[in-house]
């Protein structure tokens, strides 16, 4: 919605290019709009543009639900701030409601200048969490004299809430309800894991690097009753050790040291390193080498 002069419009769901069509014809005639739309293929990212007539002041307002997913042992929501430009009071409140408790809340404030960071302020008093964000316009700003700003990073918010062995819990609304329950200390089930790596020349660079880095991180995450193979190509594939091997300490180091040599060069041919995957891993079944009560995946 939106409030200008005391008066408040609501927003109507319109075809894109109505819509856009809508709003520019505002713009150019120098009248009050704002336009929400999606960003990219996924529904949860969606850019805001608005336009402010001379003189007024308006206040808009957006509401919209989102599902947190928990994962790896927390709930996580991601506000992406970039306002491009020096705001007089900008802020960020952030009030979590948890009926069975929140045990732990973090926040990671990630903008190029550290000393954002120590402006966030948070709360957590049994089921309620409190997480604040008011940089003044000096700490906004890149350099002294300067107005460019410094508010362009993600801003990120972690927490979990305390749970037992009970049968979680219900929430009814409107005559509908939905059940969540997440039983703490499952037993993890065994992975079996074969890491297919494009290194072909298409992927130089960044491309190459970011997933080097990701390859390592998630070698650090897997558990030692975990099984795993690293299969790279390009128009041609090699296998690291040519079987699956547990997760060792000794093993996750020494796949780390080969991650560390993978370069990006040559052409493109996905279907053999593929195929070599699903030989690999069935010569392990069949030859009873991996857990009889595990996940296979490429």
């Amino acid at each position: 919605s939106m409030t200008l002069d005391g008066v408040t419009y609501v927003g109507a769901v319109k075809e894109k290019e109505a819509a856009q069509k809508q709003y520019q014809e505002a713009v150019s005639m120098g009248q009050t709009a704002g336009i929400v739309q999606r960003s990219g293929r996924k529904m949860e990212k969606f850019d805001v543009s608005v336009n402010i007539a001379p003189t007024k002041k308006v206040t808009f307002e957006l509401t919209y639900e989102e599902l947190l997913k928990r994962h790896l042992g927390k709930y996580e929501m991601s506000i992406r701030v970039n306002p491009k430009q020096l705001v007089n009071h900008f802020q960020i409140d952030v009030h979590i409601f948890e009926q069975q408790g929140i045990s732990f809340l973090d926040v990671d404030a990630k903008f190029p200048k550290d000393e954002l960071a120590s402006v966030v302020r948070k709360s957590l008093n049994g089921t309620k969490g409190h997480v604040s964000f008011k940089p003044s316009l000096r700490q906004q700003r890149k350099c002294r004299d300067c107005h460019d700003t410094n508010l362009d990073g993600e801003f990120n918010i972690y927490y979990d809430v305390h749970r037992d062995l009970s049968a979680g819990s219900i929430q009814i609304v409107n005559g509908y309800f939905v059940h969540h329950f997440a039983p703490a200390n499952l037993t993890k089930i065994p992975k079996n894991v074969i890491f297919v790596i494009d290194h072909s020349g298409s992927m130089s660079g960044t491309k190459m690097r970011q997933t080097n880095e990701a390859l390592l991180k998630i070698l650090d995450d897997m558990n030692e009753k975990d099984h795993f193979a690293i299969i790279i190509f390009d128009d041609d594939h090699e296998t690291w050790r040519n079987s699956l091997f547990q997760a060792s300490q000794e093993n996750v180091a020494a796949a780390k040291t080969f991650v560390r040599t993978i370069m990006a060069s040559g052409a493109t041919n996905i279907n053999s390193p593929m195929l070599k995957a699903v030989e690999l891993l069935n010569k392990a079944h069949q030859e009873k080498k991996l857990p009889e009560r595990s996940v296979s995946m490429i």
